[in-house]
């Protein structure tokens, strides 16, 4: 064997290992400092797709923040969509006071879309909005019960307790209905004076996100359904480093038991 052939073998086991290397190895994603009562798991990245079903249509809704003060508003129709990006987990905001959950929480970018004869238009796009926010104004939980498009999963026994909480007279007092599955869980509150407040909102228990709602108060409606949940109960197989290790080693003696023979065939062709 010349040293031609003796480089040639080197190459190839190298090129062997990287590639089983490169396969073997997970495809790992960037720390996205999710808080630890949230799922580890939530894609921060992915745009969740509402579909709307039912909208007040009668005029658009006029968005606020904590302060009350409007920040635009916000149109969609039947047809139209919801579209929700995960920015970040920060602080709540000091006057969210009336939101019994507690720092951090989740902050998005919400997008309305229209359904215009067949065509999805965008309306308006609140940036950087506070789960807290987005729940007062789409009025998706319920009095200090403020879910929004994501819960925490780590006590679904203490999120119970706080909805039935809830049922607060005179002002605020309201039929609770919980009902919990293996993958699910429902928040349902019946107000019972005032302009009553109907809201049905059903949450994913491993990814903590809104999947479904259906609320209304006075006349203002809306109904929407997640139509890209994520299956995170599936995971890439886990290759530890001590596989990988005995492939490298097994490559590495390969290529020294070729060298040593390449050595002694050119002692012996000398001879």
């Amino acid at each position: 064997m010349n040293k031609k052939n003796i480089f040639l073998g080197i190459f190839t086991s190298l090129l062997v290992f990287q590639t089983i290397f490169l396969v073997l190895t997970p495809i790992s994603k960037a720390d996205t400092a999710i808080p630890e009562n949230f799922c580890g798991k939530l894609d921060l990245s992915e745009v969740y797709i509402y579909n709307v079903s039912s909208f007040n249509t009668s005029k658009p809704l006029e968005w606020r923040d904590l302060d009350w003060i409007p920040r635009g508003f916000a149109n969609t129709t039947p047809g139209g969509q919801i579209l929700v990006n995960f920015t970040g987990f920060y602080d709540k905001a000091p006057n969210d006071d009336y939101n019994l959950f507690e720092s951090p929480i989740s902050y998005m970018d919400i997008e309305f879309k229209e359904n215009r004869l067949g065509v999805l238009v965008t309306n308006t796009t609140f940036y950087n909005t506070s789960n807290g926010e987005a729940d007062n104004n789409l009025v998706i939980g319920y009095n200090k019960f403020k879910s929004g498009f994501l819960i925490p999963i780590n006590n679904f026994t203490y999120l119970k307790q706080q909805a039935y909480a809830q049922d607060e007279p005179p002002w605020m007092n309201a039929t609770v209905i919980i009902e919990e599955t293996q993958n699910s869980i429902t928040f349902e509150f019946h107000q019972k004076g005032g302009l009553p407040q109907r809201t049905k909102s059903i949450y994913d228990k491993i990814s903590g996100l809104l999947v479904y709602t259906n609320t209304s108060f006075g006349n203002y409606t809306l109904e929407m359904t997640l139509t890209n949940l994520p299956d995170l109960t599936t995971e890439l197989p886990f290759i530890s480093a001590y596989p990988t290790l005995i492939i490298f080693t097994s490559l590495s003696i390969t290529t020294i038991i070729l060298i040593l023979s390449a050595k002694r065939k050119t002692k012996k062709s000398k001879n």
